[in-house]
């Protein structure tokens, strides 16, 4: 698609608005946010099954219809299913969700690939790396699935207790093969439209576009950028520090994506500056509340066992081996990675990125032609003249 992030029309009968997802869905990890996401998939008219490891989880969805580990008081829709068995929660599900940490993405999904129906959708709604080579969700999906299955990723800025309740929340659905000229863009069109409508009944509104790349770039790294201005604000920094490593961060997204060959103003959507302003300026985020302990001078292990061992933390030691690849530096993962493995303080390491780190480059805008000049006996072209010689004639101040 040449637009970013494109809206296409609506469908414009119910044959089309079926074609998209199945009335039956499986997502796969029964966390905060795999939970919220069956809450509206269910809310928004599907048949769900929730997946979940452990058993006393899957009993409290049974049983209380809630999810009291990930999302206390919140009362889940009527109908929700949830099982510890992948088999029975991939039986006949046309659409597939990974809501996993990223750390456990290759495994379930190796798991799940010999059961999954020919024709299903496949999506990551994970942020992250993967630990060992920097492999990116819908990579991984690629290398454990079939060659013909349709595969992308869901993103964006989402408290997940939010999503679970029904507020308004805009996500971006990153399809390879909404590209035109891919041998599936027909069928991803009609999956994306038929997922757009049916969502946006449980107030969710999708953006689409087939840059995958950009969208799985700026959700994981916008986890490192809120850490990192967890520290900040620990170390009383202020807001312009804050603000000063929100754009390095966004401009490590920009860098990164484009090595990896996505589109940088992709980056301009909800996948990239939407879900970096909510991460970054809210306490409310996993990652932030992280960088405050860090600030304060708590270190890995203490926060590990406090819970907040978080996706931003894991992507900053495995976005390494991509900067390795990729002969990049990423300011704020190594701002991020040199507290973590406590290779310097937070004030020293916030002092490199906010000091040392190399003033940007910003990319040439292509020349837009001035237009025509009014003819020099025109209205305004006199009302211009008349203003100039007023201003030319007032005295100093």
């Amino acid at each position: 698609m040449d637009a970013v992030c494109a809206t296409p029309p609506m469908p414009q009968g119910m044959n089309e608005a079926r074609s998209g997802p199945s009335p039956h869905i499986a997502v796969l990890g029964a966390g905060a946010w795999g939970t919220a996401l069956a809450a509206a998939l269910q809310r928004s008219g599907s048949q769900v099954t929730l997946w979940a490891r452990r058993p006393d989880l899957v009993h409290a969805l049974r049983t209380q219809s809630s999810n009291p580990r990930h999302l206390p008081g919140i009362t889940l829709p009527p109908g929700l299913r949830a099982t510890t068995e992948l088999a029975e929660a991939l039986a006949g599900a046309r659409l597939v969700v990974l809501a996993l940490p990223s750390a456990a993405l290759r495994e379930t999904a190796q798991r799940a690939a010999p059961l999954l129906a020919p024709d299903a959708v496949v999506l990551a709604a994970c942020k992250g790396f993967e630990r060992q080579c920097g492999a990116l969700p819908t990579e991984v999906l690629r290398d454990c699935c079939d060659d013909h299955a349709l595969l992308g990723v869901l993103s964006g800025p989402s408290f997940a207790d939010e999503v679970a309740r029904g507020l308004p929340t805009r996500l971006t659905l990153a399809l390879p093969a909404l590209l035109p000229s891919h041998a599936q863009a027909q069928r991803a069109h009609a999956f994306a439209l038929g997922l757009r409508q049916q969502l946006a009944g449980a107030a969710i509104m999708l953006e689409l576009t087939d840059d995958a790349v950009a969208a799985q770039v700026g959700g994981a790294l916008k986890n490192l950028v809120a850490i990192a201005s967890g520290m900040a604000m620990a170390q009383g920094l202020g807001e312009n520090a804050r603000a000063a490593i929100v754009t390095l961060g966004l401009d490590d997204m920009r860098r990164l994506t484009l090595a990896l060959g996505g589109r940088s103003q992709t980056l301009l959507s909800s996948c990239g500056v939407g879900d970096l302003f909510l991460t970054a300026a809210s306490a409310h985020s996993r990652n932030t509340r992280l960088g405050l302990r860090l600030g304060r001078g708590d270190g890995l292990d203490a926060s590990a066992a406090s819970g907040e061992l978080t996706e931003g933390a894991i992507a900053a030691l495995s976005v390494q081996a991509l900067e390795r690849r990729l002969g990049l530096r990423l300011h704020v993962a190594a701002c991020v990675r040199e507290v973590l493995l406590q290779h310097g303080s937070a004030p020293q390491a916030l002092a490199r990125l906010l000091h040392d780190s190399p003033a940007q480059v910003l990319p040439e805008e292509p020349v837009v032609p001035a237009a025509a000049p009014a003819q020099r006996g025109g209205r305004l072209a006199k009302v211009a003249r008349l203003a100039t010689a007023g201003w030319s004639q007032r005295p100093a101040q």
